[in-house]
């Protein structure tokens, strides 16, 4: 694994030109305009608004599998995982997976951390289809990511990277809450699976840590109703 040194100049001095052609190249299809027209006029969760119950939220628990942690330098998303909840209770059977396609090569440390192979991404979709589907599945609620600090701006940086129109999601950050909650701030998702007793499924895997973060998240919405925080608003205030 090269040191971030010499990744950075590996991706200014080439990377970065190749990641442009082939995004132009992938540019020309009719899908990807498409998705661009989509995206112009994208909105996201406008029913909600901060007076909302949280019983009557409709919230999209995601999570995002990477090829590192910095999009600036052409870390990608290869996995996207998400769940939503209803009434304040997970939603099993209303689910998203959708490998992606990475337009570089993906690390063996990666793959193996990920538990992906090389067919899986050979059998995923475009980064546009990829995100064009996850954003029509949860268009209408409120995303929520442990913690949404990484995985929004990642998912943001990664639609401008491919000259996508941006795109501003409502959303709420469920390691924030945790920490407000739990007076700490080092409530990872492993460490509040073992205190709420959630069964661990196998971690780095997009669609598991979605659901462990959804069944945390219910937890969580719980408690904060005992604290009379019950309404959109009040969770926001808390990020």
């Amino acid at each position: 694994m090269l040191p971030i040194e010499l990744k950075i100049l590996k991706y200014y001095f080439f990377d970065q030109f190749l990641f442009k052609y082939k995004v132009k190249k992938a540019s020309d299809s009719i899908v990807y305009h498409k998705i661009s027209q989509h995206l112009k006029t994208y909105v996201h969760c406008k029913q909600f608004s901060e007076h909302t119950e949280l019983s009557d939220c409709s919230f999209t628990i995601f999570d995002l599998e990477t090829t590192g942690f910095l999009p600036e330098l052409g870390n990608e998303i290869i996995s996207i995982g998400a769940v939503k909840i209803e009434k304040c209770e997970v939603q099993y059977d209303d689910t998203f997976y959708k490998v992606l396609r990475p337009l570089q090569p993906v690390t063996s440390h990666t793959k193996q951390l990920t538990g992906l192979k090389g067919v899986d991404f050979k059998l995923g979709v475009s980064f546009p289809q990829g995100i064009y589907e996850f954003l029509q599945f949860c268009s209408e609620s409120v995303l929520v990511a442990h913690p949404a600090t990484f995985d929004i701006p990642f998912l943001q940086k990664s639609i401008t990277n491919w000259k996508l129109p941006s795109i501003s999601p409502t959303y709420i950050d469920s390691f924030a809450i945790a920490n407000f909650l739990h007076g700490s701030k080092r409530n990872y998702l492993d460490s509040l699976v073992k205190h709420y007793h959630i069964e661990k499924r196998i971690r780095h895997h997009a669609l598991n840590d979605a659901l462990m973060t959804a069944e945390v998240f219910v937890h969580l919405l719980h408690e904060c109703q005992q604290r009379s925080l019950n309404t959109l608003g009040d969770l926001k205030k808390l990020v």
